[in-house]
């Protein structure tokens, strides 16, 4: 069988760029892999519209992997689901988990623990609906411990520059997942994920009877470890 090629599906604020350094290590490891632009400025775009975007990107035949980081992981099982039995392995990266019938702000409200607790300053509201960050917001609270993680500054200003407004119509509405798709999904947990809360990740990813693998470090490994991400990736 053919090896399988790496979708992966950005987060919120983000662009498929966000992924170049893992990109990197695995052609490095001589494995393919596509990182599109998700419609995450798009003021009317669903998840509907998100999977069409995944879609279009994804090989036109062959095994597949499908890789959720964040928000990312509203997508990827509709994604996953689409595909197949072309899906390979859907994996969650710090993700967010949709729940059938329901719409993804409600579970925030309900479950306040999903979100990790001392989070920093928000995002600054925009037209239509967006959200977005002022570069000094997100150094200090998107990407807090990022630069310290790296031991450098300047990868975290460029992955700031690249950001853009995010539109919230995929949180808002229901979730067209009707039930998990039947692959084998593993959730990617960051121990010292200050974003997404690690512990309430680790109990509904157990809830669900997902795999699991932990790496240390922050929301981001595909930043700050590339390598280690990769190496999960490939080892499926």
């Amino acid at each position: 069988m053919a090896e399988p090629v790496f979708l992966l599906l950005h987060g919120a604020w983000h662009r498929g760029s966000s992924w170049a350094p893992l990109q990197a290590e695995l052609r490095a490891r001589g494995r393919a892999s596509v990182a599109p632009d998700l419609p995450a400025d798009d003021p009317e775009a669903g998840a509907g519209e998100y999977v069409a975007a995944a879609l279009a990107a994804a090989p036109a035949d062959g095994p597949v992997v499908v890789v959720g980081h964040s928000l990312g992981g509203l997508t990827a099982p509709l994604v996953a689901a689409e595909l197949g039995a072309r899906t390979h392995a859907l994996v969650l990266v710090a993700a967010m988990l949709p729940e059938p019938g329901r719409a993804h702000n409600d579970l925030l409200r309900e479950d306040r623990t999903i979100m990790a607790p001392g989070r920093g300053p928000g995002p600054e509201r925009g037209p239509g609906g967006t959200t977005s960050w002022s570069p000094e917001t997100a150094e200090a609270s998107l990407y807090a411990g990022v630069a310290e993680e790296l031991g450098a500054a300047e990868p975290v200003r460029a992955a700031i520059a690249d950001l853009r407004p995010q539109a919230w119509v995929i949180g808002k509405e229901v979730t067209p997942l009707t039930a998990w798709p039947a692959v084998r999904t593993v959730s990617v947990i960051c121990a010292d994920d200050r974003m997404v809360n690690p512990e309430t990740s680790r109990r509904r990813a157990g809830a669900r009877g997902f795999e699991v693998r932990e790496l240390p470090g922050g929301h981001f490994p595909m930043l700050t470890r590339p390598g280690a991400l990769a190496d999960v990736l490939t080892g499926l």
